[in-house]
């Protein structure tokens, strides 16, 4: 029997389920721009901590952490 199975530490699947948890609220997350865009990931993680859900204020720190830090070029 095939079944599927997920990592629930992977970065997509916890983005993913940021996602719905913000869905929940009535928010919508443009998952490709929340990867490769800080500022809208950090504007989102700021509606997440605010919200007043525990559960979506933690993921969105868990997300953050795990973004690559931006590097200064040309010093």
């Amino acid at each position: 029997m095939n079944s599927l199975q997920f990592d629930s530490n992977d970065p997509l699947t916890e983005l993913v389920a940021f996602k719905w948890l913000m869905a929940e609220r009535g928010w919508w997350v443009d998952v490709p721009r929340f990867r490769r865009d800080m500022v809208y990931a950090q504007e989102c993680a700021q509606r997440a901590a605010e919200s007043g859900l525990e559960l979506l204020a933690r993921s969105s720190a868990a997300l953050l952490a795990q973004m690559p830090r931006p590097t200064l070029q040309g010093t």
